[in-house]
């Protein structure tokens, strides 16, 4: 009976320690494989780069100045929704300190007409996206049309013109502490919130004429050296103008102040204008300053 049982198991036996020397070579072979593969990856003469993404790529070319990868990204955020907002972050980046990195003007340019196609309603308009570059320095500065949703440009500084005319922000709209050192204008542009331009500097001009804002609008201890322009301007919340320094005409023709509007401690060195103003609630003028006749 022992003598039976031993021939039937030594066969046994002998296979399984086949078997389990088989899987250890084939596993033993894998990590070898495996190994070599990593090495060949990182040194030597025949060591394969591991594939750099689309996204890689385009910004590797975009940071160069080459119109490939600013039209490479633009095709990123066609193809992909969810990296639109990442495309514009890259040309707002390149753009916010454009002036002290060098980059010049056609480039400046090519990036600009980029952003603003994909900003302003139409055939290729990507909608909700943010415009978020504060203490950027901005060169003839146009999203004339656009529709975002938020804007930060706190401290940012315009050279040339900058023009958000009949521009809409269905978000808040923050541009403290900017420096206009020429015009800025926001003719017929409609804030869906708040607008905030508190101890921004206007080197020139400044229009609002005819702007909407849903909520409260900001001018506190801003200073305008050349015309304020606000006529036919509606505001649904406060307005605030305190310590607001104007310095040449202040124009609030047929202005609407849905709130209170407060110029306590305003400086109006210019001619003002408040011919036809409506304003809903309290108008403070407590300690202001007019330097020349007002027009009422």
């Amino acid at each position: 009976m022992i003598g039976g049982m031993s021939s039937w198991l030594v066969p046994l036996a002998v296979a399984l320690v086949v078997v389990w020397v088989v899987v250890r070579h084939v596993r033993a072979s894998h990590s070898a494989t495996l190994l070599d593969e990593h090495a060949r990856r990182r040194v030597g003469p025949e060591a394969v780069p591991a594939p750099v993404s689309v996204w890689r790529e385009a910004n590797r070319l975009f940071r160069a100045g080459e119109e490939e990868g600013l039209l490479l990204l633009a095709e990123i955020g066609r193809q992909a929704p969810r990296r639109r907002q990442a495309v514009v972050d890259t040309w707002l980046a390149a753009l916010r300190g454009g002036v002290s990195l060098g980059l010049d003007a056609p480039w400046r340019t090519a990036v600009e007409r980029e952003l603003v196609s994909h900003l302003r309603p139409g055939e290729d308009f990507w909608p909700g996206m943010n415009v978020v570059a504060p203490g950027a320095i901005l060169v003839d500065f146009d999203l004339s049309g656009c529709r975002v949703n938020q804007v930060n440009l706190t401290g940012a500084v315009f050279l040339g013109d900058a023009r958000f005319e009949a521009m809409t922000v269905t978000g808040d709209a923050d541009f403290a502490g900017a420096r206009f050192l020429r015009h800025a204008v926001f003719t017929d542009a409609l804030f869906a919130r708040s607008a905030s331009f508190g101890s921004a500097v206007f080197t020139g001009n400044v229009s609002l004429r005819s702007a909407q804002v849903a909520d409260q609008l900001v001018f506190a201890r801003a200073k305008v050296s050349g015309r304020a322009d606000l006529r036919r301007a509606e505001v649904s919340g406060r307005a605030d103008f305190r310590h607001v320094r104007f310095g040449g005409r202040a124009l609030f023709g047929d202005v609407v102040f849905h709130q209170d509007a407060w110029f306590r401690h305003a400086w109006f060195r210019g001619r003002t204008d408040v011919g036809s103003a409506l304003i809903g609630e309290a108008a403070e003028f407590g300690n202001a300053r007019f330097g020349r006749r007002v027009m009422q």
